[in-house]
């Protein structure tokens, strides 16, 4: 992800970034948010930024195995 207006970590670089990985078929993706605020952006709260952050985060929780159930023993002699 990255900002129009950082300097620091521009937009062109984060998408010659994003190419070489594709270039070597690893999975990315890439989000450019219009900003005014430079490199600063990501400290404020756009609705944008979150969006893109909370869909990364729901997309790698998805993906984690899921525990098996917790196994109850019943006490002994009990009958189901």
């Amino acid at each position: 992800m990255s900002f129009s207006t950082d300097w620091r970590f521009s937009p062109a670089r984060s998408r010659e970034i994003v190419k070489a990985l594709l270039d070597n078929r690893r999975d990315v993706s890439y989000a450019e948010i219009d900003a005014p605020h430079g490199h600063d952006a990501f400290l404020l709260e756009d609705p944008r930024y979150l969006g893109v952050v909370r869909s990364y985060f729901e997309r790698i929780a998805a993906e984690q195995p899921q525990p098996a159930p917790a196994v109850r023993e019943l006490p002994s002699g009990a009958m189901l």
